[in-house]
């Protein structure tokens, strides 16, 4: 059982899949490439075009770290940025350190 859920990347209008027991080995193939800290405090563009193509690639997509950085330029590329980080940073968050259902992830308050 992981306690990650299944991740979907998009990439020029295709869908790519990974299952819930293959984010773990994912999240470390990205750090190899950019810290999660690096993700949210304004990453290098070619740092996230470099890890959006391992998660793609690593999803089952042939794509170079070329044809990624250049979607993040020209019509729209600001949004594909934004959308990139977002992704990476929700996927390599354990779904319980947000979901509103399990109170965001943290502890019960304890009444004293």
């Amino acid at each position: 059982m992981s306690v990650f859920q299944d991740i979907t990347f998009s990439h020029k209008g295709k869908d790519y899949k990974i299952k819930s027991n293959q984010v773990m080995k994912l999240i470390a193939m990205i750090e190899d490439v950019i810290t999660l800290q690096e993700l949210t405090t304004q990453p290098r563009l070619s740092r996230l075009a470099e890890a959006y193509t391992v998660a793609l690639n690593y999803a089952g997509a042939e794509l170079s770290i070329d044809e990624v950085y250049a979607s993040l330029f020209g019509d729209g590329g600001q949004e594909r940025i934004s959308a990139s980080i977002t992704n990476l940073v929700m996927m390599m968050l354990p779904p319980d350190s947000y979901n509103p259902e399990n109170n965001g992830g943290k502890p019960e308050a304890v009444a004293d």
